[in-house]
């Protein structure tokens, strides 16, 4: 508003306000907090849920593997479709709006999962977690929107790093919880913690104005141009195999671990301990990345981590002793971890600067695609060949990727 020669600005919500007056330091603080917390109660619930599944299945070892697989599936399936149509709104009406819808989404989502009495219940219940979108997603986006432009990779690495502690404390408190308290109440315990993480954004994070985008490219145009180009192809595959073979081992993760150390007591306690091992291991990798980048070449690096990865893979199911398991977890877990700052950079590289959200958002469908493929594949796979041969096929899906790269090597390096 202006008066005679003088603005007037009432609130803060202009954008170099915002800016200017580090609001953006603000939103990241609660952000940060929130995520954390956040991260930590999704990922509390992994190491029992097969435990779960398999005692409303009478303790049907072939069933549980089966419906554990579509369980961790559901929620990707459902974001397959919401998540586009949330980001719209979002653009429209505040990303902030859709990180709150997103967390009280899945507060709701494990109330109804702690009252499950059938499998067919906790799948429609597991089905609405993503059901208002991923508040990681929306965060991110609400992050690199309000925050300056030299700024915005800094502010994304502290996101980032809050969602790695949060993977490192969720897995092992959910273990311990569930064999504490049992199943049912660490969902309602899950909703109570995740629910309070709406806090800090609601009453500490201001969202600047959202400028509407007059020219971009249509999606139609952005597979036609990463389709035309090798790297972008070959990233696309890496993303999915790096998928496939996390989330083909997850769901029989703790199945695996119950029936490979079958003298260890509170399977679910242990699983969540690996789970955190693994993730503790990823962020050391990733904590480290940005100084091996400077000596060695990306591609370089990103084949070796897929190679380690598969003969660890290969390993894991031949070890009976835990304690071994957990030193190889731990470099699976240290290798695997570069892998999606490395790929994502890579594909960046392969964009014009125009083109570069939508481009991500194509190679984020490789990711969607082994979210959803792979437990299914896996849940089935269990109840033929065992749990084990989950960690097998694992294996042979990293081993795959680096073949497919090595074909395409010498197109990959023209694409540059």
């Amino acid at each position: 508003m202006e008066c005679g020669n003088q603005k007037v600005n009432f609130g803060t919500n202009n954008k170099a306000d915002m800016h200017s007056e580090n609001y953006w330091k603000k939103n990241l603080y609660a952000l940060f907090i929130s995520q954390f917390f956040y991260r930590a109660g999704t990922r509390s619930i992994i190491p029992f849920l097969p435990l779960y599944v398999k005692e409303l299945s009478g303790e049907n070892f072939e069933i549980a593997a089966i419906w554990s697989g579509w369980i961790f599936a559901a929620p990707f399936l459902i974001s397959f479709i919401t998540t586009p149509l949330l980001g719209s709104v979002g653009d429209k009406y505040g990303r902030k709006l859709i990180v709150l819808i997103a967390i009280f989404g899945f507060a709701i989502s494990n109330i109804l999962m702690s009252f499950s009495s059938s499998l067919l219940f906790l799948l429609i219940a597991a089905s609405t977690q993503e059901l208002f979108g991923g508040a990681y997603p929306a965060a991110v986006s609400l992050t690199a929107a309000n925050s300056p432009k030299e700024k915005t990779t800094e502010a994304l690495s502290y996101l980032q790093l809050a969602n790695a502690l949060g993977n490192i404390i969720g897995p092992v408190l959910g273990g311990v919880l569930a064999d504490t308290i049992g199943y049912k109440n660490v969902f309602l315990i899950t909703a109570v913690s995740v629910s309070l993480t709406s806090l800090p954004i609601f009453f500490f994070v201001k969202e600047s104005n959202i400028e509407k985008r007059t020219n971009y490219h249509s999606l139609l145009d952005n597979l036609k141009y990463f389709t035309a180009k090798h790297g972008l192809i070959v990233c696309g595959v890496m993303l999915l195999g790096f998928t496939l073979s996390l989330t083909m081992m997850r769901p029989n993760f703790t199945f695996f671990v119950q029936q490979q150390f079958a003298y260890v007591n509170n399977v679910a306690t242990t699983a969540g301990i690996l789970f955190s091992l693994f993730g503790a291991a990823a962020a050391v990798s990733v904590a480290l990345l940005p100084f091996v980048v400077r000596k060695i070449e990306r591609w370089i690096i990103l084949t070796a981590s897929y190679f380690i990865s598969s003969i660890s893979f290969f390993l894991l199911i031949t070890i009976s002793n835990i304690y071994l398991f957990a030193a190889i977890f731990f470099v699976l877990g240290f290798v695997l971890g570069v892998v999606l700052p490395l790929v994502y950079s890579l594909t960046s590289d392969y964009t014009t600067q125009d083109r570069k959200s939508g481009v991500m958002g194509i190679g984020s469908s490789f990711q969607m695609t082994g979210n959803l493929l792979g437990p299914l594949s896996a849940g089935y796979i269990a109840s033929i060949f065992g749990a084990h041969f989950s960690f097998l096929l694992s294996g042979t899906v990293l081993a795959a990727a680096i073949l497919f790269y090595k074909i395409m090597e010498k197109d990959v390096k023209a694409s540059n």
